[in-house]
């Protein structure tokens, strides 16, 4: 193969792998914050909410 050919494709793999990489961090995080909320939420959905959107607690 052409040297600027393997160049190239060593440079496409890499990018990939920090593209998955970037993917999975992303992905993780968003399972974090998707536990986050759902312990935030009552267990009853009619019950009064504990806290305003702003994030303050409701009185």
């Amino acid at each position: 193969m052409n040297e600027q050919l393997i160049s190239l494709l060593e440079r496409t793999a890499t990018a990939q792998e920090a593209q998955a990489k970037a993917t999975q961090m992303i992905a993780d995080r968003l399972d974090l914050l998707i536990q986050a909320m759902a312990e935030d939420e009552p267990e009853d959905s009619d019950a009064q909410p504990l806290r305003y959107m702003d994030g303050t607690p409701c009185r």
